[in-house]
């Protein structure tokens, strides 16, 4: 699959209110590709001092650049509101755990209302489960 092809996944599905689980799974797997998801798992490395190894320099200037493609994806799948919302923020984590804050509790929701469901339902025997729980 090429690269063009999976930032297409993030284009054709802007972050809306309603389908926050979608997007965090396919912003995931783009940046999967990208090699970039280590940005929402590790800290900033420390910024180098002027005596900093070459590898303290380079690990924390990985970290900004991947931080910030990952901004980028962020930013550019969601809709012109989100993205106002969400401009000031500079680390990819922030607004990740912001967007998680606004929308991650309405996955959650629709779990709860399924378990419920389901568990208030009561098979019959020789009755099919779909037509006893239809709402």
């Amino acid at each position: 699959m090429s690269q063009h092809s999976l930032s297409s996944i993030l284009n054709q599905n802007k972050l809306t209110r309603d389908n926050f689980t979608d997007w965090k799974k396919n912003l995931l797997i783009v940046l999967s590709f990208e090699k970039q998801k280590y940005v929402l798992e590790k800290d900033c490395p420390p910024v180098p001092k002027e005596n900093a190894s070459s590898e303290e320099s380079m690990a924390f200037d990985n970290w900004v650049n991947s931080n910030e493609i990952a901004r980028c994806y962020m930013m550019a799948s969601m809709n012109s509101v989100l993205q106002k919302q969400h401009e000031v923020y500079l680390i990819k984590r922030e607004i990740m755990n912001n967007v998680e804050d606004m929308f991650g509790g309405q996955s959650v929701l629709v779990h709860q209302v399924a378990i419920r469901n389901l568990m208030n339902c009561k098979h019959k025997l020789g009755n099919r489960l779909r037509t006893i729980c239809s709402p």
